[in-house]
């Protein structure tokens, strides 16, 4: 998913953080390449306070706090992401998802597929991501969390957790 610069009040927000890119990472032996991509609710949320957006069949409201966190995903993919822990879960509408909240309280969702007819490849679309309330912590999913590394292994063998 590509997407293009924000006019929100009159000011560009520049959406350069949140296009599309590859990592390869060594999975039990073997070179895999994952492609990182992010969705609408990274930087946006349905409380109503921003300015309505559209994306497909979606209406959401542009979240200041959401975008201004999301410009550090791709720094925190590129250090830490390969290194930390993630909670399967799973979502009502697409299957297993997985989630993983990093020491500073910011939750990420994503989901990871296996594109039809590749080799040592996978997608990995960032669903949602944002900081946690003190309120909301005790909602977030629950469950064993598992290295990223077997997560990745096991979704290149096509496998769930």
């Amino acid at each position: 998913m590509q997407w293009n610069d924000l006019v929100i009040n009159g000011t560009t927000k520049s959406m350069t953080h949140l296009q599309p890119f590859e990592m390869t990472f060594d999975v039990a032996g073997q070179a895999l390449t994952v492609k990182f991509e992010f969705g609408f609710h990274c930087f946006t949320d349905d409380k109503g306070n921003g300015e309505l957006l559209r994306h497909k069949h979606e209406r959401r409201y542009f979240c200041a706090s959401r975008y201004n966190c999301s410009t550090q995903l791709r720094d925190y993919i590129e250090r830490r992401f390969y290194a930390g822990m993630v909670v399967p879960h799973g979502s009502k509408n697409s299957g297993q998802r997985y989630f993983c909240l990093d020491l500073h309280e910011y939750a990420i969702f994503f989901s990871i597929s296996k594109p039809a007819g590749t080799t040592n490849y996978l997608r990995l679309h960032v669903v949602s991501a944002y900081e946690i309330e003190n309120w909301g912590r005790h909602s977030m999913p629950k469950g064993k969390a598992f290295n990223t590394r077997y997560v990745l292994q096991m979704r290149n063998e096509e496998k769930y957790i």
